[in-house]
């Protein structure tokens, strides 16, 4: 039994400087409360150095560099299309580093809050060792995020292999690059790094990349894809991985071997619970995260857990989202206590070109429980993806049939991140399809999409009743 009578006492600690760990802490800070918050990393956590911000940094870059080669589709005569693009991957460690200087120790210590970098375990349910220093508190977040899953492939442990947390440390863009996965993370960076320069190949488990999403979707990428050079192997696994003389060698289940400069594991991501001692402080977990209940407590009712830690879905605004129901019930009285909405449903961005959004039930799944009527509008139709040449991609939007209640959407296209804001807000206020008829789009943009769904509910569902009485 550890002897903290001489430690240091907190009202609130605070383990993760991530999304949802900071929005505890600095709104809790801002409460009034003496806070303290530990971080054994870069502050910020994965999305600020590893994920969003950096890969999205290297997606403009990427989409500069397919713009300047694409300029003959939109009538400008391009006399060159060699592409010299390492300085890309400098410019992405800048904006990281200015982003990460408005939430490191210094800024944030500025804001009233204090800060200990070391690695926190439990010492009991209410005491943590961060470093050799004992901290006692009342109330503890546990908001430590997640890190890429690696698995277990003969050879793979031996090799330099590169994850998100690594790539951006890149000084060249790699002349090939093997990327191993098809989700969201894999698909961003192998279209990206192609733009770039590299030559590269995608190697996923499932028949068809971000599976997750609707068919369609799927099909739309891996053209895009493919048009675009990409070498696409679906469908099939990695026996083996090897190293030699700078050149990594895989054995796939099919029998073939590929080579290439560099490789890219993102097949995954699993929840950080393994150094935080949790047993001794009771705290039930699994591999796949910590349980937590309706408010974001744990089965220890002062201890708390927000984001990535408590496992699926592993998004950024919904560690926020939660994180802001839970310092709701940190700082105001018990009655006051906030449930975490889980209910309203998640959008998803994966930001290839074309972007992927999506948010609530599949076609499928929609189907499964309700009767249905969906509306797809392709952007070959609306005339601002016209005019820009951006023609790929859909809106589809899945609703009750008779009521036009939304139910689930998929845009792919130009900023689709941005379009699904309008159905999301939508689905959020209980606003049905047919009502957006109604509203007035300015003309031309991509939105105008949503609005051509809209009418579909008159012309597809409405009218043909009337057609068939007469």
């Amino acid at each position: 039994m550890i002897d903290s009578s001489n430690a240091k006492s907190y009202p609130l600690v605070v383990i993760g400087a991530g999304a949802g760990g900071l929005v505890v802490a600095i709104g809790a800070t801002k409460a009034g409360k003496k806070v303290l918050l530990i971080e054994k990393g870069n502050y910020g956590g994965d999305c600020t150095n590893f994920g969003c911000i950096p890969s999205k940094s290297l997606i403009a870059s990427a989409n500069s560099a397919a713009t300047t080669k694409e300029g003959r589709d939109l009538g400008i005569e391009v006399f060159s299309e060699t592409i010299q693009a390492n300085k890309s991957l400098s410019r992405v460690r800048k904006i990281v580093a200015e982003i990460r200087s408005h939430e490191d120790p210094e800024a944030l210590n500025k804001l009233g809050l204090e800060t200990l970098t070391g690695t926190a375990k439990f010492e009991g349910p209410y005491v943590l060792r961060v470093n050799e220093e004992i901290i006692r508190a009342k109330q503890i977040v546990i908001a430590t995020g997640s890190s890429p899953f690696i698995p277990i492939i003969k050879g793979l442990d031996k090799t330099p292999f590169l994850t998100n947390e690594t790539i951006f440390e890149l000084k060249e863009i790699p002349k090939s690059l093997v990327v191993m996965g098809g989700g969201p993370i894999g698909c961003e960076l192998a279209q990206a790094f192609l733009r770039l320069g590299s030559k590269v190949s995608l190697i996923h488990s499932h028949i068809l990349l971000l599976n997750k999403e609707e068919a369609t979707t799927q099909e739309v990428i891996a053209a895009q894809f493919k048009s675009e050079g990409m070498a696409l192997h679906l469908g099939i696994g990695v026996k083996e991985v090897t190293y030699h003389d700078g050149q990594f060698q895989f054995f796939l289940d099919n029998g073939q071997k590929i080579e290439s400069e560099a490789l890219l594991v993102s097949v995954g991501r699993k929840p950080n619970v393994s150094s935080l001692n949790l047993e001794v402080a009771g705290v039930n977990y699994t591999d796949k995260g910590i349980p937590v209940d309706a408010y974001g407590r744990t089965n220890q009712s002062h201890i708390w857990a927000v984001g990535d830690v408590i496992g699926t879905p592993f998004f950024t605004h919904w560690a926020e989202n939660q994180a802001r129901s839970v310092l709701t019930s940190l700082i105001l009285p018990f009655s006051f206590k906030k449930k975490i909405d889980r209910n309203q449903s998640i959008p998803r961005v994966t930001y290839t070109d074309p972007e992927v959004a999506s948010i609530g039930l599949s076609e499928k799944e929609a189907s499964q429980q309700y009767n249905i009527a969906t509306y797809t509008v392709p952007f070959s139709q609306v005339d601002r993806a016209i005019t820009t040449g951006q023609t790929e991609g859909f809106v589809k939007i899945v609703t009750k049939k008779w009521s036009s209640k939304i139910l689930g959407c998929t845009i792919v296209g130009p900023r689709a991140g941005e379009m699904l804001g309008e159905i999301s807000l939508a689905m959020y206020a209980g606003i049905p399809l047919r009502k957006l008829s109604a509203l007035i789009h300015p003309y031309p943009t991509y939105n105008g999409a949503i609005r051509k769904a809209a009418d579909l509910w008159l012309t597809q569902t409405i009218l043909p009743i009337f057609k068939r009485k007469k």
